[in-house]
């Protein structure tokens, strides 16, 4: 699973790198810096389907 996030305070375009899920994306280090609290974060898997043929 990759976590990816982004603020979403005004126009700020801080934007995290995609990294594991289990990671921290860096929203706490980004809101201790500029104050800024609002982030829009996005969890995303990849699926491998399969058939039984």
């Amino acid at each position: 699973m990759t976590v990816t996030a982004r603020c979403m305070d005004g126009g700020c375009t801080w934007e995290a790198e995609p990294a594991p899920a289990e990671r921290a994306v860096g929203c706490e280090s980004h809101a201790a810096v500029t104050g800024h609290r609002t982030f829009a974060v996005r969890l995303e898997y990849i699926a491998l389907v399969t058939s039984e043929e």
